[in-house]
């Protein structure tokens, strides 16, 4: 790596970071303005760079993991693969991932500047560039397919740009965001199906009622064809560990025995099954089978950080980036499934906009002793959560609580206070779990560049 290189990549991210928009300020105002006519008449002018056989991936939570598996069994399958996901865990290059791999430093660079001078984006926000900048990495790459993560909502999301998408998928939604895509679960329902643009394989995780309805009447507007996971597939675990999962899965085109996952959690098992379903959809798109290995290698060597991953084994340190009752719902499932040893110390760190108290409720448990103690930070972030709210949140439902400057000031007071034999579980904000990430394992991240 040379400092050239870093020194231009530094220049580019700052200038991205500088364009702002509702990710960098977290202003719903600002995520009312979204739209994609601007970016469509820009793509066209380009030689449409984000024209390529496409899966796009929408839902509250397990948007990112499951684009990571898609993206997986597909290279598997021999595609030549663009994976676009957000946020990023350090780097600002990780959101662009060229078969598996994130861009590299000279390349991000060099097409960041080509779109920060183009007088065509002034007003452009950050993930408006940085999507774009993907599409023309992907481009100058000769990437054959795309697995696209929305950045928020669906409808009036950047990605939704495409114009023809081969499989669209609709994950597990959730209250969230509510200034911004409604107050009730039908209103963000209406917001994901909005990816739902025309004739496509229909990919639906399980949902609640009045979110299925919702997007069963989108499908059938658009005229895609509906498949919903929990009628078409079943799935069984059969192991788990703190070193991933074994999963028997039946889909329409056969029955895969003894699969290997990496990413723990029975919610993760369920977006195995997604991306499953997924994956043959689309290679079924191109007139032949998916090959039944490229699922069970795809499955078994996805990456995915930050998402219920043990960062340290003695003391155990696990992270996991969550914002929604939902998710912290499922956390705290597998933390009692696999039964972590006590005392359980909770590192929560939140980003504004959040309901707290529902979040702090779902990662307690209904009996309030899920976590034997919390110990409330702030991430490095403009958008972070007032800490002392988040205490508060958690006070409410009878957890001890002590608060910590920082997230490496948090970690080390949780390990000291989970001792050797004990559980250190950092969740919330993605922003908090990269930190932790990077105070326990010591990766440089773009923090390490003057950059955030």
């Amino acid at each position: 790596m040379h400092d050239e290189s870093i020194q231009a990549y530094v220049e580019a991210v700052r200038g991205l970071l500088g364009r702002g928009g509702f990710e960098r300020t977290g202003n719903p105002q600002e995520a009312k303005r979204f739209r994609v006519t601007h970016i469509r008449d820009f793509l066209d002018r380009a030689g449409q760079p984000e024209e390529r056989r496409t899966v796009h991936v929408a839902g509250s939570k397990g948007k990112g993991s499951t684009a990571a598996m898609v993206e997986s069994i597909l290279r598997a399958a021999g595609a030549h693969t663009l994976l676009l996901t957000s946020p990023d865990v350090h780097q600002a290059r990780e959101r662009v991932r060229v078969d598996g791999e994130p861009l590299d430093h000279a390349t991000f660079a060099r097409l960041a500047q080509r779109l920060l001078g183009d007088e065509a984006t002034e007003g452009w926000s950050y993930f408006e560039l940085v999507t774009v900048l993907g599409w023309l990495a992907g481009a100058e790459a000769g990437c054959d397919w795309q697995v696209l993560e929305v950045g928020l909502g669906g409808r009036l999301d950047t990605t939704n740009v495409i114009a023809r998408k081969d499989v669209a998928m609709v994950l597990p939604i959730d209250l969230e965001h509510t200034a911004i895509l409604g107050d009730t679960i039908p209103e963000v329902a209406g917001e994901k199906a909005g990816i739902l643009t025309g004739p496509c394989e229909a990919v639906v995780a399980p949902l609640r009622e009045s979110a299925i309805d919702v997007v069963r009447a989108k499908a059938a507007e658009a005229g895609a064809t509906l498949h919903e996971v929990t009628t078409e597939c079943a799935m069984r675990v059969t192991g788990q560990s703190l070193d991933g999962q074994t999963l028997d899965l039946r889909t329409p085109l056969r029955t895969y025995r003894r699969l290997q996952l990496p990413l723990i959690g029975r919610h993760q098992a369920e977006n195995a099954a997604a991306a499953v379903l997924a994956a043959e959809l689309a290679w079924a798109s191109t007139g032949v089978e998916l090959p039944a290995p490229a699922v069970t290698q795809g499955l078994a060597g996805v990456v995915w950080p930050g998402r219920f991953e043990v960062l340290r084994r003695r003391p155990l340190i696990i992270g996991d980036a969550l914002h929604t009752p939902l998710a912290a719902t499922r956390f705290r499932e597998t933390v009692e499934a696999l039964a972590l040893r006590r005392p359980r110390v909770l590192v929560a760190g939140f980003l504004g906009g959040r309901d707290a108290a529902a979040v702090a409720r779902a990662l307690l448990g209904p009996d309030g002793e899920a976590m034997t103690m919390v110990v409330v930070t702030a991430p490095s972030s403009d958008r972070a959560a007032d800490p002392g709210e988040v205490e508060e949140a958690f006070r409410a439902e009878g957890a001890p609580v002590q608060r910590a400057a920082d997230v490496a000031t948090a970690v080390e007071l949780a390990r000291d206070l989970a001792g050797e034999d004990g559980t250190v579980l950092v969740a919330g904000s993605l922003y908090t779990v990269s930190e932790a990430r990077e105070h326990v394992l010591g990766v440089t991240g773009d923090r390490a560049y003057g950059l955030r």
